[in-house]
């Protein structure tokens, strides 16, 4: 069952319910149902609905120039004596 299909249903649903579960009007609630989805689909924003493929053909970033990085200067680095545990 597709998304729209499921839609459908459960909205004929609620119309079947809210009329009292009458007998014999199923393809009414059904097109009533139908109406309303759709409507619901189209009021939504173009921007929502865009398609993934559209997207792609965004122009790509412009990569931007590398950056040259200053070489890093060497530190002195100070050893920290070790102590060495003598047992007697």
């Amino acid at each position: 069952m597709s998304d729209i299909e499921a839609k459908i249903r459960a909205k004929a649903r609620d119309l079947w319910l809210a009329e009292g579960q009458p007998e014999g009007r199923a393809d009414q609630h059904w097109l009533e149902a139908e109406a309303l989805v759709r409507a619901e689909a189209e009021a939504k924003p173009k921007a929502a609905r865009k398609p993934r493929a559209a997207a792609a053909k965004k122009e790509p970033a412009k990569a931007a120039a590398p950056v040259a990085k200053k070489p890093a200067a060497k530190k002195e680095s100070a050893k920290k004596p070790t102590l060495k545990v003598v047992s007697g």
